[in-house]
């Protein structure tokens, strides 16, 4: 034994000594073959039964969405996960129908960690609530979960909120909505970079990007309830007038939609004219000057040509509005509602204001939901699609919960106050409290009958001077606010003032 050891040490330390090397031999295929079936055998056994299985395979049914479980039901979860998903061929610890679950908990608890949000979904459920599984293994069901689901998840959920006696959602029989854009960060990380891009800047004649990239979103906003009702996501390159062609699908001849300027163009009206819906947009003074016709309340019709065809084909009519508010800028509005007894042009201008109902729709998302300044979680644009809808879907099911409270006490839905809401469902979450669907219910008529806990007065029109209130403020050359000197004052509402054809 000790003569071998010293041949093989020898050898080591003396190439020229060493034995010379055996010949390779060529696996046999059919050995090889044997060998991946056993291979398979023995995953399958181990995966069935003969493996040790985590503890919460096969309990995990249980976990609920609190009070936003009545529209976000197990019942459309698991159409949404059956028509976008490869199903679970065997039970694990994360299920898709619970992953679903854990993405609206993560959008809906937006500052915490993965861990953080697991023990909010789970910590009420004893069985559950001491085997939580690592934070790669969450990563990984995400994974396998995908954008799809969450996707078709939303629109199952996202519908009509408004409801008939809904106070302010209906302008003469239509129901008011609104467009809208806004981008989102996203981390940074080469794949969310080469997919979403982001802003560039030039430095020394070269462009740089600045800031992290971003994601672009256009949705399809009630106003009477800010309620998104359709969404479309694209990288940060991608124009909202590309993004809000599939929007437009989800529009209606029961409804009016306001949009601001940027998007009027020639095949944006007509779409909407297919769809029968009636729309008002801002304009700039360079489109809709061709064959003008005055109209008895002082707006005018115009047409829309293509540049390339002009005097040939078809043109797109439309009704221009001109006016002020305050002697201020001028304001150009276009619509396809050609009829001035239809809609009288005093109307439409004052109706147009409320396209701003859309950016607090905004931000109610962006800032009280997932918090000021905030950056999605996602390290690859898969998770951060799935990111965006899912904050999507929660922020629908918020409104819907806002638009029951109104409903059930005859309120506006603007008096009830969105964060209070927020923190209520936040609770029931962590409380596990819908055990059930006819539970869910239950609880959002509990919360209904205490309306003062979620209701807060309308805020009248304010206007305030430009000065400053805070000592340590760090724009000091403005004038101080005297002690004891409000800082705003109620003022009234503005009236626009129609401008004639001739004026402009």
């Amino acid at each position: 034994m000790l003569d071998s050891a010293w041949r093989r040490l020898t050898s080591r330390q003396n190439p020229d000594r060493a034995s010379p090397a055996r010949p390779r031999r060529e696996p046999n295929p059919q050995c090889r073959s044997f060998q991946l079936v056993c291979f398979s055998y023995r995953s399958v056994w181990w995966l069935v039964g003969g493996g040790v299985k985590h503890p919460w395979a096969g309990r995990t049914d249980r976990v609920n969405l609190g009070v936003l479980t009545r529209w976000v039901a197990p019942g459309l979860v698991r159409q949404a996960v059956q028509a976008r998903a490869r199903p679970d061929l065997v039970p694990n610890a994360l299920p898709l129908e619970f992953m679903v679950y854990y993405a609206l908990a993560l959008a809906l608890f937006a500052q915490d960690s993965y861990e953080d949000v697991m023990d909010n979904l789970v910590g009420a459920i004893e069985e559950l609530a001491g085997d939580v599984p690592a934070k790669s293994s969450i990563h990984a069901a995400r994974k396998r979960l995908g954008a799809g689901v969450m996707e078709e998840l939303f629109h199952l959920v996202a519908g009509q909120v408004a409801g008939e006696r809904t106070a302010g959602a209906r302008w003469r029989g239509r129901l008011v909505c609104a467009i809208d854009g806004f981008v989102l960060d996203v981390p940074e990380s080469a794949g969310n970079r080469g997919f979403f891009g982001g802003p560039s800047t030039r430095v020394g004649g070269r462009i740089e990007s600045g800031g992290y990239p971003q994601a672009r979103v256009v949705t399809l906003v009630e106003t009477g309830t800010r309620a998104v009702r359709e969404a479309a996501i694209g990288p940060y390159a991608t124009g909202e007038r590309d993004l809000i062609k599939g929007v437009v699908a989800a529009t209606g001849p029961e409804m009016i939609v306001i949009m601001d300027r940027g998007f009027p163009g020639r095949e944006l009206i007509r779409r909407f004219n297919e769809q029968g819906t009636a729309v008002l947009m801002r304009g700039s003074t360079r489109i809709a000057r061709a064959d003008v016709r005055v109209l008895a309340d002082g707006s005018y019709l115009a047409a829309l040509w293509e540049q390339s065809v002009r005097g040939r084909g078809q043109p797109v009519w439309v009704r221009v509005i001109e006016y002020t508010v305050r002697g201020g800028e001028r304001v150009r509005l276009l619509t396809n509602l050609l009829d001035p007894g239809e809609a009288p042009a005093a109307e439409l201008a004052a109706l147009y204001a409320e396209r701003w109902e859309s950016e607090g729709s905004n931000r109610s998302l962006k800032t009280y939901q997932q918090g000021h300044a905030f950056v999605l979680r996602s390290g690859s644009p898969e998770l951060v699609l799935q990111e965006i809808w899912a904050h999507l879907t929660v922020n629908h099911a918020l409104t819907r919960l806002n638009g029951l409270l109104a409903d059930e006490r005859g309120r506006d839905p603007d008096e009830i106050s969105f964060t209070k809401v927020l923190k209520e469902v936040r609770r029931s979450v962590i409380r596990q409290a819908a055990h059930t669907l006819a539970r869910a219910v239950t609880k959002t008529l509990d919360i209904a009958d205490d309306l003062r806990r979620y209701a807060h007065r309308p805020v009248p029109g304010r206007t305030a001077e430009r000065t400053v209130k805070r000592s340590s403020h760090r724009y000091d050359g403005r004038p101080r606010t005297a002690t004891g000197r409000p800082v705003t004052t109620l003022r009234q509402p503005p009236t626009p003032t129609l401008l004639p054809l001739l004026s402009t």
